[in-house]
Order: structure tokens, then C-alpha cells, then sequence
């Protein structure tokens, strides 16, 4: 018979899991990578600096800069949403079937963001906008799948919804693009909405959040000790009121 886990083992999968540690380790290794990819650009942008002409070295770079920050909090959040279900996977010791193909395609995606962003960056029109927006899908889309296959495998779906919720905000966007570049980035604002009422949603979902936790306003009770009233002391012969010996002496 198999040993009941004790809180050591769980915490030994947890570290030393049956291979996600290294999934995610390389998974971690390769944002921070891309991360520092998205800089570039503006590093070589900083080599024309004069310090006489450094506004206007920022107004002529301003969609260069605007794409490292979109690009920038994009990869922190897909991180993000990828880490936490890998980390669901991990805490109960199973590797959902097809999840380590998903994650060399988000991968793939991610190690590719870097050039989408420096073209449009440079040159935004119809033609690099849907190419950055599209990339962006497809990472957004890839991450969808990675939370709903971990949902699958570990328990009732969290978080599925929005993250497709998230990769159809991309889509729209992708298509505005193609038409507008501008209105297709402009869009893009849309994702922060969402993000927003996902938090507020969680948040009033989840017991442990402070939120939820939060017990409504009731009566404070009284201690039933405090209420029960006190049996009144007997009263003894000697105890009795003067006027009435005195009517018995008379």
C-alpha cells in the first residue's frame, strides 16, 4: 500500500517535479531572454542622442518606445497567466498530455515577438501592425490552449474563459489593423478592460480573496452567559424588611 503523503513529499514534488521544473525553467529562461531582446532597438536609438535634441529624438521614436511597452507588459502577462498553470500541474504532480508541445509553440512565439515589435516600431502601417498584432494573437491563443489543457487535467476550469476572452480581444484588434494601423493599436486598450473586470470577477469568486473573505455586517451577538439572568438570592428570615417584625411584634 502506498504511503500517505506527508507534507515533505509534496513539497520535494513541488521543487523536484517529473520534469516541469526544467519545462519551467526553460520557460523562464527564454522570457527573460526576449525581455531584454525588446531593448535593443532603443539602444541603438540612444547612440543618435544629443543632448540639444533628445525631445525630438523621443517624438521621432515615439511608436518605437510605445511598441517596447506594449510588447513589454504583454510578455509579463502571458508569463504570468503561463506560470500559474504550470504551477497547478506541478503542485498535483501530473503533466497534462500534449503540454509540452503547446509550450515549444509558445516559445516559438514568444522568441519571435522581439522582431514584430522593432518593424513596427519603425514603420507602423497595414502591413506591420497585423504582423505584431497577429503574433501577439498567436501567443495569446497558445496560452489559452496551456490553461485550458491544465484546467482539464487538474481540476474545474479558473481561468480559460478570459484568457480566451483575452485572445479574442487580439483577434478584433488583428483585423482592425489590416485596415487601420492605428485603430488596430488604439485598440488594443481593450485588453485592459478586460483584465479589470477579470481581477474584480476573480476576486468576488474567490473565498480566499479579500473580498470574498470579508463577512457581511451582522448583529453582534451577546454570550448566552451574558444573557441568562441570575437566579435573585433567597432571602433569608433575618433579611426580611424591619416593618414587617415590627407588625408582628405589635
Amino acid at each position: 500500500m502506498k504511503a500517505p503523503a506527508t507534507a515533505e513529499s509534496q513539497v520535494a514534488a513541488t521543487v523536484e517535479g517529473p520534469g516541469l521544473v526544467r519545462v519551467v525553467t526553460l520557460t523562464d529562461a527564454v522570457v527573460a531572454i526576449a525581455m531584454t531582446l525588446l531593448v535593443l532597438p532603443l539602444v541603438e536609438v540612444a547612440g543618435e542622442v544629443d543632448t540639444a535634441h533628445v525631445r525630438a529624438l523621443l517624438a521621432d521614436h515615439g511608436d518605437l518606445l510605445l511598441s517596447f511597452a506594449v510588447s513589454f507588459v504583454v510578455i509579463y502577462v502571458f508569463w504570468a497567466a503561463h506560470g500559474t498553470a504550470l504551477r497547478r500541474a506541478e503542485l498535483m504532480d501530473v503533466e497534462p498530455r500534449g503540454l509540452r508541445q503547446l509550450n515549444l509553440g509558445w516559445l516559438l512565439v514568444l522568441a519571435f515577438l522581439p522582431f514584430p515589435t522593432a518593424v513596427v516600431g519603425r514603420d507602423l502601417n497595414t502591413t506591420s501592425a497585423p504582423m505584431y498584432i497577429g503574433t501577439m494573437l498567436t501567443l495569446s491563443a497558445l496560452t489559452s490552449l496551456i490553461v485550458n489543457v491544465v484546467d482539464r487535467a487538474v481540476g474545474p476550469p479558473r481561468r480559460a474563459g478570459w484568457a480566451w476572452a483575452t485572445t479574442s480581444v487580439f483577434a478584433a484588434c488583428t483585423a482592425l489593423s489590416v485596415y487601420n494601423a492605428d485603430l488596430g493599436m488604439f485598440a488594443l486598450l481593450a485588453l485592459a478592460v478586460v483584465r479589470i473586470v477579470e481581477v474584480r470577477t476573480e476576486s468576488a469568486l474567490d473565498p480566499s480573496s479579500p473580498v470574498a473573505a470579508t463577512p457581511s455586517p451582522t448583529p453582534t451577538s451577546t454570550p448566552a452567559s451574558a444573557t441568562t439572568a441570575h437566579p435573585a438570592p433567597a432571602v433569608r428570615p433575618d433579611d426580611r424588611p424591619t416593618h414587617t417584625r415590627t407588625g408582628a411584634t405589635s
